[in-house]
């Protein structure tokens, strides 16, 4: 006899792909830098991550959702504010499977070359 689920389906052990949350995973926490950078507060590419935020070089976002598509891969709406100004951005991160290496991706219009951060000390 297979178990039932919560929603009435059969217990296959299957949920959904994408869960939302309102806080960053643990795993993606911390300070984090170029692969090549200091870790120094200076670093232009250098990044705060907190359960509710992001801390970047001359800017701040606010958590506002978070799609959490694996345990390694999650995708951040943040409302940002830096230098006098307010927008929106989108970004998928993923992290490595040792979890030293975090890489962010454009989810939206926006096009970058995804540039692979190192957790700092």
């Amino acid at each position: 006899m297979l178990p039932v689920e919560p929603d009435g389906g059969i217990g296959d052990g299957a949920g959904p792909l994408e869960v939302e949350a309102d806080t960053i995973p643990a795993a993606f926490l911390g300070v984090w830098d170029y692969v090549e950078g200091t870790c120094n507060p200076a670093s232009d590419l250098r990044v705060e991550i907190t359960p509710r935020g992001m801390q970047f070089y001359e800017s701040y976002g606010e958590v506002t959702r978070v799609e959490v598509d694996s345990p390694r891969r999650i995708v951040v709406s943040l409302a940002m504010e830096g230098e006098g100004e307010k927008w929106q951005m989108t970004r998928l991160f993923t992290l490595s499977g040792d979890g030293g290496t975090l890489t962010p991706k454009p989810v939206d219009e926006e096009r970058f070359e995804p540039m692979p951060l190192k957790k700092c000390e």
